[in-house]
Order: structure tokens, then sequence, then C-alpha cells
């Protein structure tokens, strides 16, 4: 059982594995929502929300100003597309009932997500990049969107 742990490996009914993703998301054009310290931590309180009450673990989030990052564990059920789409209308739910004034706009996030599985391996990778916002990754999400 300590390798399992150790290894990051999850012990499902009928498999193990490990389903680790870094997901990036993206507010409606691109507009800094979350420049605010209570916009941000809104948004902090609704990634916890979600993944408390949807069995994701979550490893590590930052919130900037017009983005956010999430590294994340996703349960055996969930493909990757169901899980971005639980995040994203889960915290747009939570933040919009908390923020009444972001119920004028259609939709908070914009239609796509970055996203990619990580490995053991590159995992402390994952987590101090997430925590110092690396420039490269920022213009590189911004050719994508």
């Amino acid at each position: 059982m300590n390798n399992l742990k150790s290894s990051g490996l999850k012990k499902f009914a009928h498999s193990i594995g490990q389903n680790w993703y870094h997901v990036v998301l993206i507010p409606k054009s691109r507009y800094p929502v979350f420049r605010q310290d209570y916009q941000r931590k809104l948004m902090m309180s609704a990634i916890e929300w979600v993944c408390k009450n949807h069995n994701i673990n979550l490893f590590e989030s930052e919130v900037m100003d017009d983005h956010v990052h999430l590294f994340i564990s996703c349960p055996d059920n969930y493909s990757i597309r169901k899980l971005i789409q639980i995040i994203k209308g889960a915290t747009s739910y939570y933040v919009r009932s908390k923020h009444p004034q972001l119920r004028r706009y259609k939709s908070l996030w914009s239609r796509g997500a970055m996203y990619r599985s990580v490995g053991n391996v590159s995992a402390e990778i994952v987590e101090k990049y997430i925590k110092s916002s690396n420039v490269w990754m920022d213009s590189f999400q911004r050719k994508l969107i």
C-alpha cells in the first residue's frame, strides 16, 4: 500500500492508475476577471468546492488575472473533457451566485482549455511551474486560444 501512495497510483474497484493533469482555464475573451484579490479568493473557493464535491484531488492551483492553473487528479470514471466541463460549469455557477454582477455575461469561461497529462517524474516540475507562473507557458497558451 505504501508503494501506491508514494508513486501516485490510486486503487479503484477494478484497476490501479494515475490520472494527473495540468489544466489551464481561460475566461471568455481572456478578460482579466480575477484581477482583484477578492475575485481570486472567490475563484479559489469555487475550485476547492468543486473538487471536494466531485472527488477530484487538487494538488496545486493558481489564479492569475486572466487564467487559472490546476494540477489535479481525475477520478477514473471521468474523461478529461468531462472533468473540465464539470470544473468550468460548477465554478461558473459558484462564482456567479456569489458575484451577481457577472451574471450579465453570457459565459465566464472561454470554449477551450489547455490540458496535459502529467507523469510521476514531472509532477514536481508542474507544481513548481504553477507556483512560479512560467512566462513561456503563458505566451504558449495565448497562441493556442
